[in-house]
């Protein structure tokens, strides 16, 4: 029981040494795009997070994957429940073992086939979600033409290369 005290005092001591450390972005410049605020947008629908940070192009591509792969499992799941109906009205009616079996296994694609447009949507939520966290990260990113490098033949050796950096 002492132990048990001991670890619990060195848990609470622990945590108040953590929470007592300074802020070591205290003099970063704040980001235009919250990234907590791009994720959730992006999980309430995927696309909503990219038209936050201002990347249209990706709102048709992630809108599009979420609302298809959606449409494919409701689709799949309604044959699926279709054919496990059938395939119960068939046992209690007694009917031939082989058209049972047919029943069973067009069944069984369905429902693989909802199982995986589920892990496709989930995974459409998933990479939007980032690619939202990482788009507000970004957007405060420097792309203007003044960053450059070039490679270019010096004119007082021609057979030389030089290299210009612009800041």
């Amino acid at each position: 029981m002492p132990s048990l005290t001991l670890i619990i005092l060195l848990l609470f001591a622990s945590v108040g040494a953590l929470t007592a450390q300074q802020d070591s972005t205290a003099g970063a410049v704040p980001l235009t795009k919250n990234p907590t605020t791009a994720v959730l947008y992006s999980l309430a629908f995927p696309g909503v997070g990219q038209l936050y940070t201002e990347q249209y192009w990706k709102v048709p591509i992630f809108a599009g994957a979420a609302v298809t792969t959606a449409v494919l499992m409701v689709h799949n799941h309604s044959q699926y429940a279709d054919l496990d109906r059938q395939v119960d009205a068939a046992v209690l009616a007694g009917d031939n073992a082989i058209v049972v079996d047919r029943l069973r296994r067009s069944r069984d694609v369905f429902r693989q086939n909802r199982d995986v447009s589920g892990a496709l949507l989930l995974a459409t939520y998933l990479i939007a979600a980032v690619d939202a966290y990482v788009g507000a990260h970004l957007y405060d990113f420097n792309v203007d033409e003044s960053l450059s490098l070039r490679l270019a033949p010096t004119p007082t050796a021609p057979l030389s290369l030089a290299m210009q950096i612009r800041l």
